[in-house]
């Protein structure tokens, strides 16, 4: 099954566009918490209000920083 996840790559460049250093100081401006960033870097799937929030503050389209990532399902 596949998924969208988020495309850390394409979050640090948004990150130095907006002259971001820090996860920290992304959660702080953004409003959305650190732990939430953390998860969608780890693959957690962002499709929640949190990450809309984030990407408006990015001022970036949500498909511009997901990629789609194949998961296994333990449920068989």
């Amino acid at each position: 099954m596949k998924s969208m996840i988020l495309n850390e790559k394409e979050l640090r460049k948004k990150m130095i566009d907006l002259d971001i250093k820090t996860i920290n100081e992304l959660a702080t401006k953004s409003g959305v918490s650190k732990p939430t960033i953390y998860e969608y870097i780890n693959g957690k799937s962002p499709l929640s209000a949190a990450f809309i929030r984030l990407c408006d503050y990015l001022n970036v389209n949500p498909h511009e920083i997901l990629v789609e990532s194949e998961t296994t399902s333990t449920e068989e």
